[in-house]
C-alpha cells in the first residue's frame, strides 16, 4: 500500500507511505534550490520515486493537505518580493488606517467574492488534482483532500513514538483552513479534535513573524534568528516591551482560547508605535517571553480540561526550540514528542499517514502505523553520482583529491586539526535540520570556528548560535536532561551540564548556555555516529558542532554536484563526499 502525501504552500513537501511507514520524504526547495520554495512539488516526487524504485502507477492513493491554500505564484512572491511584502505587510508609519473599506474587502474575500490581496485567491480543487493528475497520470479518484491542521495533528501523533497509547495533541501555527491552533486527544488509531482556534483575531505565528519583519529580518523565514537573540537582552529591556507588546497581542483564556490582536487597524503599524523607542534586543526578548508564556498557558489550560501525559506536537511554532524547553519542563508531563521540522513541510507527512488509514478502512484492513523514526529519508549520495562529479569538474587538478576506506577516521583527524569539515554522505534528511549527513561538522571546544564558520562559510547575523550533536551515551555529560528526553530531530533546547560546558563552548548559546541539541543513537545514523566516536577517541569529547550545509538563505546540498557548488563558492577547507575527500591546496 502506497500513500504519496504532498504540501504545497510554504517549503512544499512531498513524503512516501509504504504500508503504514514513513519510508520518504523529501522538500522541493532542495531540488529547485529556491528557499522555501511553494507549489506542486514536482521534483521532490520525481526524485523521492526514484530512489523507492517505485512508478506512478505503484500510488494507491495521493493526499493533498489543506483544503484551501492561495495561489502558488502569489506564496513565493510574499516570500521574495521585498516591495511587494512591504505592501502586504503594509510596512511603514504611512499604512492607511482599517476603515469599512478594509473590513468590507475582508467580508468580501471571506465569501469568496474579492481576493484578499493581489494575487492570492485560493487555488480550486480541481487546478489542485490537475498538476497531480497531468504529473502522474492517474485517474482523479485516487487524489484527495484533507484539512490542514488535521496534518499537522495526524504527523505528530502517528509519527510520535507513543505506539497508540494515550495522548494529548496540539498544533499550532501561523494560519491553516481558518485556523491557528487546535487541540486533540488521540488514542489508538483515532484523533478526536476537542477545540479549534480560528485564526481570524490573530494567531501566535502572525504575531511572531511580524516582529520578525519589525526587526528588519525576513518574515517567514528568520523567525529563528528573533529567537536567538532573545537572550541578550537585558531584564529590564525585556520587561519594557512585553509591556509595550502587549498591549497590541495577547492571548485570552476561552474554549477555545484566542490569540488576538488588541488594536484594530494596520497592524505592522501597531507594533511599530508601540516599540518605538525599545531597543532591537529587547523587542526580541519581549515577544519571545510573550510567545513562551501563552503556549505554556495553553498547553495546560488543554491538559487540564483533556488530560494526558504523553504531549505530541505539530505546526510552525513549535519549531520555537526555547519554548519546547519550558513545555518539557511542565511537572505533569510524561512523555514529549514535537514533531521534526514541525512547519507546514510536516504536512505532507500527515496528510500520508490520513491517507493510510482512508485506505486501510476502505479494504477493510486493520492500520498499523509505524512511528517516523529516522529523518534520513531523501535521496542518497552513490559512489557513481559522485565519481561523475569529481571527474566532469576535473576537481584533483584544483584540490586535493583522495578516498578513504575509514572516511569517519580522517574526518575526525581534520575536526581535531582543522576545526572545520562539511559531510555530504548518504540519504539527504528531511526538514530544516541538518542531522549529519548534509551538514558542516567543526570541534565544538574550539571557540574560533564560530568565527571561522561564520566569516568564511556562514555569513550568520553574529548572536546566532551554532548547535551540537551529542552521543546518546555522553548526554548526562553535557546537559540538563533529568527526564531523558529524546532529542533526535533538534527540536527541544536543553540547559547545559556547567561541568561539560567548555568542551561544547562552540556548538551552545554564548549568552544563556542553552543548547538546541541533536542527541545521537547509534541504529539511527551508524557512520555519522563513527564520525564522532572518533573524534571523542582523540579528544574524549562525545560530541561535534553541527550545522547546516548550506551557505546562508540557501537550502540545505542535496546531491554530489550541490556539496561540491557549495564548497567551491565558499571558504570551506574540506569536503567528505561519500567515502571521498576533497580538500583545498
Amino acid at each position: 500500500m502506497i500513500v504519496l502525501g504532498i504540501s504545497e504552500t510554504h517549503c512544499a513537501t512531498a513524503a512516501v507511505l509504504r504500508d503504514g511507514e514513513i519510508v520518504g520524504c523529501a522538500s522541493e526547495e532542495r531540488f529547485s534550490r529556491l528557499k522555501n520554495d511553494a507549489g506542486y512539488p514536482r521534483l521532490a516526487v520525481d526524485a523521492l520515486l526514484k530512489e523507492l524504485a517505485l512508478t506512478p502507477a505503484d500510488v494507491d492513493r495521493v493526499v493533498l493537505a489543506g483544503t484551501r491554500i492561495p495561489s502558488y505564484e502569489w506564496m513565493n512572491r510574499v516570500m521574495r518580493d521585498e516591495a511587494y511584502r512591504r505592501r502586504y505587510y503594509g510596512v511603514g508609519l504611512e499604512a492607511p488606517r482599517r476603515g469599512l473599506t478594509g473590513r468590507a474587502r475582508k467580508l468580501g474575500a471571506k465569501l469568496g467574492l474579492l481576493d484578499p490581496a493581489p494575487g492570492k485567491a485560493p487555488l480550486t480543487d480541481g487546478e489542485r488534482r490537475g498538476h497531480v493528475t497531468g504529473h502522474l497520470r492517474l485517474a482523479g479518484d485516487r487524489v484527495t483532500v484533507v484539512d490542514h491542521h488535521t496534518c499537522h495533528a495526524a504527523a505528530a501523533y502517528y509519527g510520535s513514538p507513543f505506539g497508540g497509547r494515550p495522548a494529548l495533541v496540539l498544533t499550532n501555527d501561523n494560519s491553516g483552513d481558518g485556523l491557528c491552533g487546535t487541540v486533540s486527544s488521540a488514542s489508538g488509531t483515532t484523533l478526536t479534535r476537542r477545540e479549534a482556534t480560528p485564526s481570524g483575531p490573530g494567531s501566535l505565528g502572525s504575531f511572531y513573524t511580524l516582529v520578525t519583519l519589525l526587526l528588519g529580518m525576513k518574515p517567514g523565514e528568520h523567525e529563528y534568528k528573533v529567537m536567538g537573540l532573545a537572550p541578550y537582552a537585558p531584564a529590564r529591556e525585556t520587561e519594557r516591551a512585553v509591556a509595550a507588546l502587549g498591549k497590541v497581542f495577547a492571548m485570552r483564556e476561552g474554549k477555545p482560547s484566542l490569540f488576538e490582536w488588541r488594536r484594530r487597524g494596520p497592524l505592522y503599524r501597531a507594533l511599530l508605535e508601540a516599540t518605538l523607542g525599545l531597543r532591537f534586543d529587547g523587542i526580541a526578548g519581549g515577544a519571545q517571553q510573550i510567545l513562551e508564556e501563552a503556549l505554556v498557558r495553553w498547553t495546560r489550560l488543554a491538559h487540564r480540561r483533556y488530560g494526558g501525559e504523553r504531549l505530541a506536537l505539530g505546526g510552525g511554532v513549535f519549531m520555537n526550540v526555547k519554548a519546547n524547553m519550558l513545555i518539557a519542563d511542565e511537572s505533569w508531563l510524561g512523555e514529549l514528542f514535537v514533531f521534526p521540522s514541525c512547519g507546514d513541510e510536516s504536512n505532507a507527512v500527515g496528510a500520508a499517514y490520513l491517507g493510510y488509514l482512508d485506505l486501510c478502512a476502505e479494504a477493510g484492513h486493520a492500520p498499523a502505523p509505524r512511528p517516523f523514526g529516522p529523518a534520513y529519508l531523501g535521496p542518497d549520495v552513490k559512489d557513481a553520482e559522485i565519481e561523475d562529479v569529481i571527474r566532469r569538474r576535473d576537481l584533483a587538478s584544483r584540490y586535493r583529491v583522495s578516498e578513504h576506506a575509514a572516511i569517519e577516521e580522517k574526518i575526525a583527524d581534520l575536526l581535531v586539526s582543522d576545526g572545520v569539515v562539511a559531510r555530504c554522505a548518504g540519504r539527504m534528511e528531511f526538514g530544516a535540520r541538518a542531522l549529519g549527513n548534509r551538514s558542516i561538522l567543526a570541534n565544538p571546544s574550539d571557540h574560533r570556528v564560530v568565527d571561522v564558520i561564520n566569516r568564511m562559510i556562514k555569513s550568520r547575523d553574529f548572536w546566532m548560535p551554532f548547535a551540537p550533536t551529542i552521543l546518546r551515551e555522553r548526554e548526562a555529560d553535557y546537559l540538563h536532561n533529568p527526564r531523558g528526553l529524546a532529542s533526535p530531530y533538534m527540536m527541544l533546547a536543553f540547559p547545559t551540564n556547567a561541568k561539560g560546558r567548555d568542551a561544547i563552548v562552540a556548538a551552545i548559546h554564548p549568552q544563556d548556555g542553552t543548547a538546541r541539541a541533536h542527541i545521537l543513537d547509534e541504529a539511527w545514523n551508524p557512520p555519522y555516529y563513527r564520525v564522532i566516536r572518533e573524534f571523542e577517541r582523540r579528544t574524549g569529547i562525545g560530541a561535534v558542532l553541527n550545522t547546516s550545509f548550506n551557505l546562508h538563505g540557501e537550502p540545505l546540498v542535496a546531491s554530489a554536484a550541490d556539496a561540491v557548488d557549495t564548497f567551491e563558492r565558499s571558504g570551506l577547507p574540506h569536503l567528505a563526499l561519500g567515502h571521498w575527500l576533497i580538500s583545498k591546496k
